[in-house]
């Protein structure tokens, strides 16, 4: 199934109850509903408990992950590699996962059941930098590690998945990779010479096909500057970049995004601004109309088909609207929902005899 949103949902809700974020949610993101977090009604509420809480082998402590290392979890491992290769339901039940909004977001999907949505886990890269040991830096370089991550993350994802298709089977559920930290990839390099590109590009084409496989697809989000070609070589359905800050972060590879958008692979253009209040309250949809068209133009003159690049395009904002007062969080979310309304529809196709 082709990705067809207009208006990707993203980041932390402002909202300290599940009615307002229901509100939100069915008014602007009926097509596509998403399981937000809620830190202001649970401080607990964020992606890395999301992600990791209650799977064997790890511990959190303060937004920091501890890996156990000890025979007992090694046998947990065994386990997970079982379920990985073969996911059966009530084993996937053991690696469930529970959120504040989870609940009232199953009942979303039952009741509207849209074409898609999406739901957030952090990556594994980003995990592994998160770890709270002496080989912080180097643990992804160890095949041990690489695997345990490439599968909690898998697994977690085909869990919600099922979920998902539980009570919307014909509901696509796309599962976005946050990835903050993969910026730091070129340093984790030069630490160390076998955390190699292709390696990374390995992991997450692991998880991908294994989503894939499970009727799910597959979205890299990260709104620091980084390599983008590594998820589109891992073969993902989406990437997801903050065009406000780093409006040319992908047109230096020109060739390979315009590859990717062929392929059936989306952009989405994190370009309306979310960083302070004083940012939020000068907004108006003109000029965020006017930013977005000069930044995609930009990658078209860098040799995008502008085809692709606008029919192929999402918006959203760059970030959490947790931290901002109500009235702006919402503005910010309401604009980014014009702005997709706005995207032009390019109906001059380049390759006529193409059916892409």
């Amino acid at each position: 199934m082709k990705l067809s949103f207009k208006c990707l949902p993203v980041g932390n809700l402002p909202y300290e109850n599940n009615e307002l974020a229901t509100k939100l949610t069915i008014k602007l993101f009926d097509n596509i509903p998403f399981l937000a977090d809620l830190p202001n009604a649970d401080d607990e509420d964020n992606l890395l408990n999301r992600t990791l809480e209650g799977v064997p082998g790890f511990k959190l402590k303060h937004k920091r992950v501890i890996v156990e290392d000890s025979n007992r979890h090694k046998l947990k491992l065994t386990q997970m590699d079982a379920i990985f290769n073969n996911p059966d339901i009530d084993k996937l039940e053991e690696f469930k996962f529970h959120t504040f909004f989870l609940d009232r977001y199953l009942q979303i999907i039952e009741r509207i059941k849209p074409r898609e949505t999406v739901v957030n886990l952090l990556g594994p890269l980003t995990i592994a930098q998160l770890i709270e040991n002496k080989e912080a830096s180097q643990i992804l370089a160890d095949k041990f590690y690489r695997k345990l991550f490439i599968q909690t993350v898998a697994i977690r994802a085909l869990w919600i998945i099922h979920r998902i298709k539980e009570v919307s089977p014909d509901t696509l559920p796309i599962i976005i990779l946050e990835e903050p930290l993969l910026g730091r990839f070129g340093d984790l390099k030069r630490e160390n010479e076998e955390l190699t590109r292709d390696v990374i590009v390995n992991m997450y084409a692991k998880i991908t096909q294994k989503i894939k496989e499970f009727h799910g697809a597959v979205g890299i989000q990260c709104f620091e500057k980084c390599d983008w070609k590594i998820p589109i070589d891992a073969g993902v359905d989406l990437i997801s970049f903050d065009a406000y800050t780093n409006p040319n972060n992908i047109n230096i590879i020109a060739e390979h995004v315009n590859n990717f958008l062929m392929g059936g692979g989306r952009i989405n253009w994190a370009i309306v601004p979310v960083m302070t209040e004083a940012r939020v309250k000068e907004l108006t949809i003109d000029k965020l109309y006017d930013r977005f068209i000069k930044t995609v133009e930009a990658l078209v003159l860098a040799g995008v088909s502008e085809y692709y690049a606008y029919n192929r395009a999402s918006v959203s904002i760059q970030g959490n609207t947790d931290k901002l007062p109500l009235i702006f969080a919402e503005k910010a979310i309401i604009l980014a929902k014009q702005l997709s309304r706005k995207i032009p529809t390019i109906k001059a196709h380049p390759t006529p005899d193409s059916n892409q």
